[in-house]
């Protein structure tokens, strides 16, 4: 749907290049305090005194890439056994022709490559981490990033570029999040690039507003722990349910219907969808590695087990009717609906 900066093979921003103009005029500086109404888009992972952390771009979205990776897969090695039963084993007495040879030579490349395609779908989220967390600590100024090869980032919070990054999707059309540029000594060459928030495909360039007045007040001002704190625990009540664990199949299937949230009609309309959705957030979940921070990492962000302001995913009230049960409904509709289909399309063709 929308997985700029990520690939199967760690491809991320383009970097090493000089900022554009566009980067400049769209800058949010350090020390400027945003004034949209503040929003956390069900970003935070978990919350202290010390630090924040806060999942990845891509998170929100996981799932997507697995379920059209196995639909294209599994058509493709279904149209294969299809070709070649029907040439070879249909029981057929006529001899095979040149245009059978002809189909078979022309149409093999393809869904052959259509099938790795699909497994590279899959493997851009099944296999890999859970989430790319990001670390923001208030007191150390330090800002880390847990990279897709499982490597850290550590950069000073006051030297980075920050601005409203927009990326192209032919599914998504345009998104936007709030990017973090790393720049060389001449303050003008990017060398590394990673997303420090994002709402969701459906955002616009004012939820990355709304994101910055929630991020900066935490880093920088007076009272911004308490702040920030009254925000999570009034406004929102959920921190992702991935800290130091995989999220469950009821967060997935919730993740995956909250995009719709407000219209639960249109739930029920795009089920199948977001029902896939949900299964194949199921499968990149069960298959992904739990993302660990370096032991240097965690020493320097030290927690205090009496921490007044300390918020995880245990402190989440439950999940309701609307939040849980409805999607959970829509996702056995759906995905029902998706399966009938699917059978009505194969018991045609095979007439």
């Amino acid at each position: 749907m929308d997985y700029a900066g990520l690939d199967y093979r760690n491809v991320r921003f383009p970097v090493n290049r000089a900022l554009t103009e566009a980067e400049r005029a769209s800058r949010y500086n350090q020390g400027q305090r945003g004034r949209a109404t503040p929003m956390d888009f069900l970003s935070v992972v978990k919350f202290n005194s010390e630090y924040m952390d806060l999942v990845d771009r891509w998170y929100p979205i996981k799932g997507f890439n697995v379920w059209l990776g196995g639909c294209v897969l599994l058509t493709s090695i279904g149209m294969l056994f299809a070709i070649y039963g029907g040439v070879f084993f249909s029981g057929r007495t006529a001899p095979v022709e040149v245009v059978d040879w002809v189909g078979i030579v022309g149409l093999t490349p393809l869904f052959l490559c259509l099938a790795w395609a699909g497994w590279w779908l899959i493997r851009t989220e099944c296999g890999r981490y859970t989430h790319y967390p990001i670390r923001l600590n208030r007191k150390s100024r330090q800002v880390y990033f847990f990279r897709q090869d499982g490597t850290v980032l550590t950069v000073p919070w006051e030297s980075l570029f920050l601005t409203l990054g927009e990326s192209k999707s032919p599914l998504a059309g345009t998104t936007y999040d709030l990017r973090a540029h790393v720049l060389d000594d001449d303050g003008e060459t990017v060398r590394e690039s990673f997303s420090l928030g994002y709402p969701s495909p459906l955002g616009n360039a004012q939820s990355i507003d709304k994101f910055w007045a929630f991020l900066q007040p935490y880093m920088e001002a007076e009272g911004g722990v308490e702040r920030t704190w009254h925000h999570l625990k009034g406004n929102t009540g959920y921190l992702v349910p991935v800290d130091n664990r995989r999220e469950g199949w009821r967060w997935s299937i919730a993740r995956s219907f909250m995009l719709g949230a407000h219209w639960p009609y249109l739930q029920l309309l795009f089920s199948p969808f977001l029902g896939l959705n949900a299964l194949g957030r199921m499968l990149a979940m069960s298959t992904s590695k739990i993302p660990q921070w370096p032991e240097e990492v965690e020493r320097a962000n030290p927690e205090e087990p009496d921490d007044p302001y300390r918020l995880t995913w245990r402190d989440n009230g439950p999940l309701g009717w609307w939040e849980l049960y409805w999607p959970m409904l829509c996702t056995v509709i759906g995905v029902g609906a998706f399966v009938g289909a699917l059978g009505w399309i194969v018991s045609t063709l095979w007439r």
